[in-house]
């Protein structure tokens, strides 16, 4: 058997506020194959969290190598399509130096670009083989390593762009359907005014 990788989402702060009307209603999702959308795992959503948010939910990921990284993803609920509001990578052989493998971080999170624009709370624990789940210890909080995948921050972008076209798409849609109604009314009106002398 192999070892697994506890992990506790405790929050997120600073995150980007990609709603038009009301706030984010932000869920997170990990997984270690960010190309294989059917392998991540996901908290609840919170509605109307806005840019800071609290999940305390834990996850367990099978089949952890410490030469493996951990994607995490930060999106946003929507009725149609959900909104990608930050990413990062956490390089996962940072557990090999943390005490008992246990690791309580702060990690950076990532927009579009190398620049961190919010950060979310994590603990990382490595299950031994059998081991089901431990229990988090108050241990500090400590400023995790993170990076960028290149790859990964590409497939971010793609998602962005994808839901702002749908959003254009939408808004050219209503656009439309407005001026269809306005002419029909207009074409309403008008005979009623020829009738008259």
């Amino acid at each position: 058997m192999s070892k697994s990788l506890q992990i506790i989402a405790h929050g997120a702060e600073d995150l980007e506020d990609v709603e038009r009307m009301g706030k984010n209603d932000p869920y997170v999702r990990f997984s270690f194959d960010f190309k294989d959308k059917n392998s991540f795992q996901r908290s609840k959503s919170i509605k109307n969290a806005g840019k800071n948010v609290e999940w305390n939910e834990t996850f367990i990921l099978e089949n952890y190598n410490p030469n493996q990284t951990l994607f995490v993803e930060v999106i946003d609920n929507e009725a149609t399509i959900d909104q990608p509001i930050s990413f990062t990578d956490i390089p996962l052989s940072q557990l090999s130096q943390a005490p008992d493998q246990t690791l309580k971080g702060r990690f950076d999170l990532y927009r579009t670009s190398d620049k961190p624009k919010g950060a979310i709370s994590l603990t990382l624990i490595v299950l031994n083989a059998g081991e089901s789940q431990r229990s988090a210890t108050s241990a500090h909080e400590v400023r995790g390593t993170t990076q960028v995948v290149v790859d990964h921050q590409k497939a971010f972008k793609s998602a962005i762009n994808k839901e702002k076209a749908g959003d254009g798409a939408a808004l050219i849609a209503a656009g439309a359907f407005a001026f269809g109604v306005k002419t029909l009314l207009d074409a309403q009106k008008k005979p009623k005014a020829d009738a008259e002398p």
